[in-house]
């Protein structure tokens, strides 16, 4: 079976689906990396707790390399925006509905906003003082929620069921870990969410995949 990428999906088809397979990897792979790489047996309480580990240069790299995919993945949609500036005829060859070209145009904002968020969880640490505590969890947040907010309301008119069941389970585990971790710990509804997040993207990538 041989796969190609759909013409005009975008301006940048390569990139696009270059840096939105490295968010899927990331994504998939900070927990399993920061478990692997960590002195301590157990399995901390949440991911933000790794940052105290032996190798916790490995925790900044992992949201850093994480934070700077996305805000790449927006930098790719000032680009085509601009092209489109130039030439406006682009918009025309465009294959894909209207309301998944809106989806793209959006994009630009919030993988910026949730790049800047995953560096700040990795920069300001969750317990050293007041100030970075609040920075920190602000920063999760922003991450997090906005991500079900995204995964929530843009997405191709197809895949509404998916995407919206993505967001929802996403909030459901976080929620679990937060006020009855005695059922799902912190650190397990993080990477779920995180996980979840990988799969949204995965269906973005369908769109760009097609198979001959």
């Amino acid at each position: 079976m041989q796969f190609k990428i759909q013409n005009y999906y975008t301006n940048d088809d390569k990139m696009f689906l270059v840096v939105e397979s490295i968010i899927v990897a990331i994504c998939m792979l900070i927990p399993c990396i920061l478990i692997w790489v960590d002195c301590d047996q157990e399995i901390r309480g949440s991911i933000s707790k790794y940052v105290n580990m032996c190798d916790s240069h490995i925790f900044g790299l992992m949201f850093g390399i994480a934070g700077t995919a996305f805000i790449l993945n927006g930098a790719l949609y000032f680009k085509a925006e601009d092209d489109e500036k130039l030439n406006p005829s682009i918009k025309s060859n465009y294959t894909i509905d209207e309301t998944l070209y809106n989806k793209k145009k959006i994009g630009k904002w919030y993988n910026l906003v949730f790049g800047i968020a995953l560096i700040g969880v990795a920069v300001f640490h969750y317990n050293r003082t007041d100030l970075s505590m609040y920075l920190h969890y602000a920063s999760a947040i922003i991450f997090f929620a906005g991500s079900a907010v995204v995964m929530f309301f843009i997405h191709d008119p197809q895949d509404r069921f998916y995407s919206r069941t993505l967001a929802v389970g996403s909030l459901v585990c976080l929620a679990i870990g937060l006020f009855s971790d005695e059922y799902l710990s912190l650190f397990w509804a993080e990477s779920i969410a995180l996980w979840l997040v990988a799969i949204y993207y995965l269906v973005e990538n369908r769109r760009i995949w097609v198979q001959n």
